[in-house]
């Protein structure tokens, strides 16, 4: 049995919806990008040939994430 129709056959017995190796790939790298994980690292886990593969697909989440350490810097900064 492929990993494919394993996965089918769970979903099938558990009755989830329906998802791909694809979306569970990219919600893996998702997760790890939103809990702070090195998008060298995210990227080399993926296989991705160059890590700016990597950053356009997942742009929209470094972009939040960007937002979120520019907060840290300008509170660090207001502290000296």
């Amino acid at each position: 049995m492929t990993s494919e129709q394993y996965l089918r056959d769970t979903i099938k017995e558990l009755n989830i919806k329906q998802v791909t190796f694809h979306a569970l790939r990219h919600s893996h790298a998702s997760y790890l990008i939103s809990r702070g994980v090195a998008i060298q690292y995210v990227s080399e886990r993926l296989g991705h040939a160059d890590v700016s593969i990597t950053q356009q697909v997942y742009s929209h989440l470094l972009n939040s994430l960007r937002v979120k350490e520019e907060s840290k810097a300008i509170s660090l900064l207001d502290d000296i």
